[in-house]
């Protein structure tokens, strides 16, 4: 029962009981808000009344929202979506439902129903957010500097150092994906994939030969994720597979090392250079260990992947 200082009059409390108003996306729409009101639960009735009397509508919907995610989600139209997500969506034993609210190509937003860990309730409000699996790779010249990015991105202030990086493919080894993003960004790679490319026939250019060379292929282990490991080339380390984020999840990262990189591409290595990847403008940098490793424990690579691949190979390098 609500006390007298909170109650409404009969008018007031009758008006918006039959016909509430909602706002949302800057529109107005009429919303019945029978889950809210019609389930008697008097302590988020008194919520409701409050807010609509004393506080402006958007905060109203707050205050409904906040108790009621799952009415949110019924009464939200859906982001649009572009092309279909082409990664893998993550679910497993405690994942009860998954309700997409948007997506695009590489990435998607969903929202989950999880059973807790003691399999006594459900959590129906769990935001994840998947994005295709991607490799980092710190890339080490044979003159023992690190060859790194300076560039600036769009969720990072100001200007930030990163390694060569890029999304795995659909049905690609990650490992391949590395030596892929290497050749691509830096026009660089190891001496075994210079001497596979050296095997190939024919009068093909540097790029076709890097694409006809063998390549690894793509196998999962018990949980359904790819392997990263590395095989016969010495130059390369696997690094480890990490989750972006353990509760939100955002993709897998497989880090890697290449040691002694030589260029594959005419001009790879240099300035001169002109990448195939990123439409992104990036400016190559040569910098000797101390220096990544001061610049790396200063934050300067602001992406904790980035950062963590970087830490990674220092920690292999001084072994």
């Amino acid at each position: 029962m609500l006390s007298s200082a909170h109650q409404p009059s009969n008018r007031v409390y009758n008006s918006y009981r039959q016909t509430p108003t909602v706002f949302y996306n800057g529109n107005m729409r009429q919303n019945r808000l029978r889950l809210a009101i019609a389930n008697q639960d008097l302590s988020l009735e008194s919520e409701i009344l409050n807010a609509m009397i004393f506080l402006k509508p958007a905060l109203f919907l707050l205050a409904v929202f906040y108790r009621r995610g799952d009415l949110f989600l019924a009464s939200l139209p859906y982001a649009p979506t572009g092309t279909k997500y082409m990664g893998t969506p993550w679910t497993n034993e405690r994942t009860v439902s998954v309700k997409t609210i948007g997506e695009t190509k590489f990435a998607r937003c969903d929202v989950h129903t999880v059973r807790s860990e003691d399999g006594k309730s459900e959590i129906n409000d769990w935001l994840f957010m998947e994005e295709m699996d991607a490799v980092n790779v710190a890339v080490v010249s044979e003159n023992g500097n690190f060859v790194v990015f300076e560039q600036s991105k769009y969720g990072i202030p100001g200007i930030t150092l990163s390694p060569v990086g890029g999304f795995v493919d659909a049905g690609e080894a990650p490992w391949e994906s590395a030596k892929r993003e290497v050749m691509e960004e830096l026009g660089l790679g190891s001496r075994h994939t210079l001497d596979q490319m050296m095997n190939v026939g024919g009068e093909v250019t540097e790029r076709a030969a890097f694409a006809a060379a063998p390549k690894t292929q793509r196998t999962v282990d018990q949980f359904n994720l790819a392997k990263g490991d590395v095989s016969d080339d010495p130059d390369w380390i696997f690094l480890g597979r990490y989750r972006t984020a353990a509760n939100r999840g955002a993709g897998f990262v497989y880090t890697y090392l290449l040691k002694r990189a030589v260029p594959i591409l005419p001009d790879g290595g240099t300035i001169q250079f002109i990448s195939s990847g990123d439409d992104e403008k990036q400016k190559v940098r040569f910098l000797p260990i101390q220096e990544v490793e001061e610049r790396t424990l200063n934050g300067e690579f602001q992406e904790i992947k980035w950062a963590a691949t970087h830490a990674l190979a220092l920690m292999h390098l001084k072994r």
